[in-house]
């Protein structure tokens, strides 16, 4: 509860948009940790379009709070179950491309929320869609471009 209650003493701030409406997601940084050692593991799953490494996340569903939505989508996208942080630890936008149509792109903002793994499931919604893996905070951190990933990331290698 320590790692839990000093990430979101300080969540990072998101600055101020100068476009429309963005699109809402949330999203989780899923870790488990090593019995032996207490390292933590981050998980990392597939992106459908790409070979691309990424975290579970996807658009708020207007019958779920952000944190449960981003619950959800570790569920569906990679069959875990844990505790969800109650509030976000951090935020950022990002330019997504609509898959009919290449040239349009839409701004999302994405909600992060901490997801401390207690179960990992056999079977899932998107099994089979998506590879996982579990690698060390500093592996996950060069595969994510995001600078909001890559520094909660490090804060979680500290804990």
């Amino acid at each position: 509860m320590a790692l839990l209650a000093d990430m979101m003493s300080a969540p990072i701030p998101l600055p101020a948009s100068a476009t429309g409406k963005p699109l809402l997601e949330s999203g989780v940084l899923a870790y488990r940790r090593r019995r032996k050692s207490g390292e933590p593991l981050i998980l990392m799953i597939s992106k459908r379009r790409s070979k691309k490494w990424g975290i579970p996340k996807g658009k708020v569903d207007p019958y779920l709070n952000f944190g449960e939505a981003a619950a959800k989508e570790a569920f569906e996208e990679a069959g875990l179950i844990g505790q969800v942080s109650p509030h976000s630890i951090g935020v950022f936008r990002m330019k997504k491309r609509n898959a009919t149509n290449p040239q349009a792109q839409r701004i999302v903002e994405v909600w992060i929320y901490l997801l401390e793994v207690t179960e990992m499931l056999t079977n899932w919604p998107e099994k089979g869609k998506r590879k996982i893996k579990w690698v060390s905070c500093e592996a996950a951190a060069r595969h994510l471009r995001e600078p909001l990933l890559v520094q909660l990331c490090h804060r979680l290698a500290k804990s």
